[in-house]
């Protein structure tokens, strides 16, 4: 709370000192937002490199996972679709069985 009110208390002294220099309201406006805008952003941190590898690490081994579970995926698939095929051809088989043991 005490770092918002500083934030906002430079800003605001931004824009007063510009007001007062140059006794032009809209600018000065426009620096307060700026200059709070500003302020509210994070800055960017140092990385380690140690946690960046690890990052990358685990990325890689999610997309593998990634991988292996859709290769598993389209086998079940192709099993699957063999399977149905096999029955349909168990099917016929019968139906012609029985059309040969009826013709006899």
């Amino acid at each position: 709370m005490l770092q918002f009110i500083l934030k906002f208390l430079i800003a605001g002294m931004v824009a007063i000192a510009w007001h007062y220099l140059t006794g032009n309201m809209q600018i000065a406006i426009f620096f307060f937002l700026f200059v709070l805008a500003i302020l509210w952003l994070k800055p960017i941190t140092f990385q380690n490199p140690k946690q960046r590898e690890e990052f990358i690490q685990k990325m890689k081994e999610a997309r593998e996972r990634q991988a292996f579970l859709e290769s598993e995926r389209l086998e079940e698939k192709k099993k699957l679709r063999s399977d149905g095929d096999r029955e349909e051809k168990q099917r016929q088989d019968f139906k012609n069985l029985k059309k040969r043991m009826g013709e006899v």
